[in-house]
């Protein structure tokens, strides 16, 4: 099996796009997928702007949980990995489904809790580790400040087995496991060249 670390923020699109893509390649490559977080509430701040991204002033895990949009999900994301990694990426694939398929709000319990019983993760345990709200917001500060210091500036952003970590959007939903498995070796083979190849980008109209 081949770790890959994969940084998340809910509120993202192309992060649920990303994560799908991955979750159906996954099988097919030995790929065992490790979620991370990151914020791009934070790193897109005002306070934040043309500061280094490992020493931000303005830091969401530090803020009340009424202030921000995403900060409720990520706990709850924290709180969904104590029943392990299987089960952290089955509560964040429905997360990411009922929020960008299905409209639902992210700070709403009701929508946590739907996102536990369709990944079948233990509610009970889930609300307890959820209102172990002091623990969640120490992991999710780790987690961003790795992702500070990994220079993550946006999601989803891939890190690969050989260390070569790259953000790269999705514009459309991949589910057909051939055409995942093509994309994945494809960005993969692009990030792992020789060339070193940093940036390609389409032009828009």
């Amino acid at each position: 099996m081949q770790t890959v670390v994969i940084y998340l923020d809910y509120l993202c699109p192309f992060a649920w796009r990303g994560l799908e893509l991955a979750y159906v390649a996954a099988p097919q490559l030995g790929l065992d997928l490790t979620l991370r977080h990151y914020s791009l509430e934070q790193g897109n701040h005002p306070e934040n702007a043309g500061r280094p991204r490992h020493t931000p002033a303005w830091k969401l895990a530090e803020q009340p949980l009424e202030s921000s949009p995403s900060l409720r999900a990520f706990l709850a994301s924290h709180a969904a990995r104590q029943q392990g990694k299987a089960a952290h990426l089955r509560f964040a694939l429905e997360l990411f489904r009922l929020h960008h398929q299905d409209k639902r709000p992210l700070d709403e319990d009701q929508t946590l809790v739907e996102a536990v019983g369709r990944a079948g993760l233990d509610l009970e345990r889930f609300m307890a580790d959820l209102e172990d709200e002091e623990s969640r917001r120490l992991e999710l500060a780790t987690d961003l400040e790795v992702a500070g210091e990994l220079g993550v500036f946006g999601t989803p952003t891939f890190v690969l087995p050989s260390g070569d970590a790259a953000y790269l959007r999705f514009t459309q939903l991949t589910t057909e496991p051939e055409l995942a498995v093509n994309l994945w070796e494809l960005f993969t083979a692009v990030l792992e060249n020789g060339a070193h190849i940093e940036t390609i980008k389409r032009p828009r109209w």
